[in-house]
């Protein structure tokens, strides 16, 4: 020990170790008394990491020698300004050595204590080590979205409020089929450092899948997150510069509280990616701020959504599949049916599709709850089969089912159980699934058109380049979006753009169904511009299986 140090404050460093001690959750302890810069840290941490003792002087020096080169600065100018008195505290996330000589992510969260006079008495704080390397992104060395949920878990346990930020790039496909992956690599290491500087010191950085970047944050609002996006934004698409280049790049983000705890972090961060596709998708890469909106009958979205979450690992309690006629234009003969989903529960009775669909979608939940609707969909509509050998059963995909590298063995699986004949399954591609890279999309029809499956294109003339889509890809039915029927009947130029489109896609060589069909006079017009199949309420809503079966079935076949 020092000489020169104060018997009854070195007592008091051991008196407050031993009282945080109990609630450190397995992180690193550490206590240092400002005053003598004497500190003293948990045994756990000097066995795994190159210090000196548990008892030390100027510990915040030998541990800035421990850390990356590229993280010292910010680590130094934080440890300066909390003994300057400057900052209360510090929540920062850092490369230290272990003493193997490999460098582990920690999360260091500490506070200042003071005296009667308000200067910094005592440093207080945990090192959390994320050091597994499965948890760091190995191209910015960002703990990845394993990370961030370790970091939620802890959060949630101590509910602790927070602000989280989801910041993405736009047309970053376009940079690397122009200037090669290793130019991409470079833009995103340039991005990753201009999101460390914006907010050293304020939060910790996550690289989640893709080119989508996490801010975790317990200090900044989420007014001044909007206004250092916007700042952020400049940066990126107008200022930033490699090698000479300026990267045609759009930036996307949005932001969510999290203030509600009785959900399931995946349930949060489900909604963060909905509002972030709301950015990406709608708005032009404007910030978007999730509003969890309160409805009278159904309550907090983000509730209702963990609801829906935890009645698809209750077996799928609550769901069911509802299905809509197709019919042929002129004979009205039933040639197939769109399979839909129908979610209830005695707590929010019937909820809308539209409530919930577009959030779930963005859930890995929603990959369990993709294969239980094409299996069901198969086994209920098997019996039409014998008495409508060509019955197309129409079934939509969504972008994280296509996702999943098994997509197509699971299809094929699922067939094989069922029995179901290939060549009777139709497969939807919904707007979103178009935003997937087209060479993967390309690859997934090619394998399942192999095996007999069709495929058609939803909402067609609506959302993210469908003309591109339809000339790229091989559909065999194209079904034109509602809002181009809607209207059909009162205006003449309605009526020749539904023309126009059938058309177009005739040249692809695919056939047409017309959606949203609800009268007399929208069918007859539909059929005079040439459309091959109808869907819509004139012919009947969905229904569930028993009603669809007892309507179309002249009589109970035994199954082929």
């Amino acid at each position: 020990m020092n000489a020169m140090l104060d018997k009854q404050r070195e007592k008091k460093v051991d008196e407050l170790f031993r009282a945080f001690e109990t609630v450190t959750d397995g992180a690193y302890l550490y206590v240092c008394d400002v005053k003598y810069d004497y500190s003293r840290w948990s045994a756990d941490a000097i066995s795994r990491f190159d210090l000196p003792g548990e008892y030390m002087f100027h510990a915040g020096q030998l541990w800035e020698r421990l850390l990356h080169p590229d993280d010292r600065e910010s680590y130094s100018e934080s440890i300066a300004a909390i003994f300057s008195g400057t900052d209360q505290g510090h929540d920062m996330q850092y490369r230290v050595k272990d003493r193997q000589g490999r460098y582990v992510v920690c999360t260091c969260r500490g506070t200042i204590l003071t005296d009667d006079e308000g200067a910094p008495d005592y440093f207080v704080g945990t090192i959390h080590n994320n050091g597994l390397e499965s948890f760091v992104d190995p191209l910015t060395d960002l703990q990845n979205q394993f990370g961030l949920f370790e970091h939620l878990k802890v959060l949630y346990a101590k509910q602790a409020r927070a602000n989280i930020m989801m910041i993405g790039l736009g047309h970053f496909t376009t940079i690397n089929e122009m200037w090669g992956y290793e130019f991409g690599n470079l833009v995103i290491h340039k991005v990753v450092q201009i999101l460390k500087n914006a907010f050293r010191n304020e939060g910790i950085l996550f690289r989640a899948d893709g080119i989508r970047f996490v801010l975790l944050t317990r200090t900044l609002s989420i007014e001044e997150l909007q206004r250092r996006y916007e700042l952020l934004r400049e940066a990126i698409c107008h200022t930033m510069e490699i090698d000479g280049y300026h990267p045609n790049l759009q930036v996307c983000g949005c932001a969510l509280e999290i203030k509600s705890f009785d959900v399931n972090p995946q349930a949060m961060f489900s909604c963060l990616v909905y509002t972030y596709n709301q950015s990406k998708v709608q708005e032009n890469g404007e910030f978007q701020i999730f509003k969890d909106e309160v409805d009278e009958k159904r309550g907090n979205l983000m509730v209702l959504l963990n609801t829906v979450r935890m009645s698809i690992e209750n077996g799928f309690e609550g769901f069911q599949l509802y299905y809509q006629p197709i019919v042929a234009a002129g004979s009205h003969q039933l040639t197939g049916a769109e399979a839909l989903l129908r979610w209830s529960s005695p707590e929010y009775g019937m909820v809308p599709p539209n409530r919930f669909i577009p959030i779930i979608e963005n859930d890995p939940a929603f990959v369990l709850l993709g294969q239980w609707i094409l299996r069901r969909a198969m086994e209920d509509t098997r019996p039409l089969l014998r008495q409508y050998p060509d019955f197309a059963l129409n079934v939509n995909l969504s972008y994280s089912q296509l996702k999943q590298d098994d997509f197509v063995e699971m299809v094929r699986r699922n067939m094989e159980i069922t029995g179901f004949p290939p060549q009777n399954l139709c497969l939807e591609i919904t707007e979103r699934c178009r935003l997937m890279n087209l060479e993967r999309l390309s690859s997934i029809i090619r394998e399942l058109h192999g095996l007999g499956v069709r495929f058609a294109i939803d909402d067609f003339g609506t959302g993210y380049s469908s003309v591109d889509i339809l000339r790229c890809l091989s559909f065999e039915v194209v079904k034109i979006d509602k809002v181009f029927v809607d209207d059909i009947a009162k205006d003449p130029e309605d009526a020749r753009l539904l023309g126009a489109l059938r058309a177009l896609a005739e040249i692809c060589g695919a056939r047409v169904c017309a959606e949203g069909v609800e009268t007399a006079e929208q069918c007859r017009i539909a059929e005079d511009r040439g459309i091959d199949k109808i869907q819509g309420y004139y012919f009947s809503k969905p229904i569930p299986i028993a009603a669809f079966l007892a309507q179309y079935l002249l009589e109970e076949p035994a199954c082929p």
